[in-house]
């Protein structure tokens, strides 16, 4: 080999390892970039979990403060003559729901128990309010106009159990009026069918039996709706019994309550207000969620 041979070897042989450097250092480079990505990724994950969780934690705080402010508004207030039996469907509901808060504090229920729980201080709350609302001592600073009193809801959790249900909920909001005298007792028969068809389509009579043959059954045989009830949690892999009974409690105190306004109890005469009419009708749509949330996976 002569030295210009030689020369060009090395410079061959220097030109293939600065190449292998290069390459070694690109590959080190899109590592580190992968790597940063998906740390960047997961820790944005993390943020938005965070987040959502501050957020959910904040309204089920702001739901139990609501609750107690409520509560204390009812009993500042002489014990009324109406609605004898929803305002003990009423205590029954926030008795139960803070039992099962209580109850259910140590971790052992799963993401989907959880969620009834914490769904459990709005409808206590809602219940409550309502109450409140038909003593006269509603929030009429919130209230909507006429309108948007009658405007639609609930679609997106309804569509799920078929265009029916859309349809009967649409015309119960449709009869709400201060102007109509019979606004309420039209709104909760057709809202009282919604709820009732909501559960009875997620756990059909035969499903219910097939999957607790020994279930509780009414005179005529067919379940029970705590059984129902029960059958709808086992299939969240749900078997705790004082979350049943908040279900059943609130579905009580909501059905309870479409019962005093058919029967003719409420002991209210003539027209009701707006704030009356929208605290009945967000006392309804937080049961038809609270249904939903029951029902769907």
């Amino acid at each position: 080999m002569t030295p210009a041979q030689a020369r060009a070897a090395i410079r061959g042989a220097q030109q293939k390892q600065k190449q292998a450097v290069d390459r070694y250092n690109r590959e080190v480079r899109q590592y580190n970039a992968a790597v940063k990505r998906s740390v960047n990724d997961c820790n944005r994950e993390v943020r938005a979990y965070n987040a959502k969780a501050r957020s959910h934690n904040a309204k089920v705080r702001n739901q139990r403060r609501r609750l107690d402010q409520e509560i204390r508004r009812l009993e500042s207030r002489p014990a009324a003559s109406t609605f004898v039996t929803y305002r003990s469907s009423v205590v029954t509901l926030r008795q139960t729901y803070a039992a099962a808060e209580t109850r259910l504090t140590d971790g052992t229920l799963n993401a989907a128990g959880q969620e009834l729980v914490d769904y459990g201080s709005e409808e206590a709350a809602n219940s409550v309010y309502l109450l409140n609302a038909m003593d006269g001592d509603g929030e009429p600073e919130d209230d909507p106009t006429e309108e948007e009193l009658r405007g639609p809801s609930m679609q997106t959790e309804l569509a799920a159990f078929g265009q029916d249900l859309v349809d009967r909920w649409t015309g119960a909001l449709f009869s709400l009026s201060p102007r109509n005298p019979d606004a309420a007792r039209h709104f909760c028969t057709s809202a009282r069918e919604v709820i009732i068809t909501m559960l009875d389509a997620q756990a059909p009579d035969a499903a219910v039996t097939t999957a607790l043959p020994g279930c509780d059954r009414t005179d005529k045989g067919a379940p029970t709706r705590r059984s129902k009830i029960r059958y709808l949690l086992g299939l969240k892999g749900i078997d705790e019994r004082s979350l049943e009974d908040l279900v059943e409690a609130d579905m009580n105190n909501v059905l309870t309550l479409f019962r005093d306004f058919n029967n003719g109890t409420h002991g209210h005469a003539g027209r009701f207000t707006i704030t009356q009419l929208n605290a009945l009708r967000v006392r309804v749509e937080s049961a038809i969620g609270f249904i939903h949330t029951l029902c769907t996976a």
